[in-house]
């Protein structure tokens, strides 16, 4: 069974404005059968915390430069909070 590239791709990015805080992720639409990558910038200052709703942020950790791959409909079902306030995530994902 052959695997159709997809057309197009977005890149972004989310920034925790309050250590201890969750971030929802933007509104960016996963294509069907794609990943969304979600990768701790290389220049944070502490971890990134990866959870499914707010409260839950926390439950996955990312050190600066580590990234993780989700198989989810949309960014916006996913969460970040960070060790340091500031500290960001780059996002990418094929639609």
């Amino acid at each position: 069974m052959a695997i159709e590239s997809k057309s197009k791709f977005v890149v972004n990015e989310a920034t925790v404005a309050s250590a201890g805080t969750a971030v929802q992720l933007p509104d960016i639409p996963v294509g069907e059968g794609c990943d969304l990558v979600v990768k701790a910038k290389r220049t944070n200052l502490g971890a990134i915390k990866v959870g499914e709703s707010a409260p839950q942020a926390g439950k996955f950790t990312l050190e600066p430069g580590e990234a993780v791959k989700l198989r989810i409909s949309n960014a916006n079902k996913g969460y970040i909070d960070a060790e340091v306030t500031g500290d960001k995530v780059e996002l990418i994902v094929e639609q």
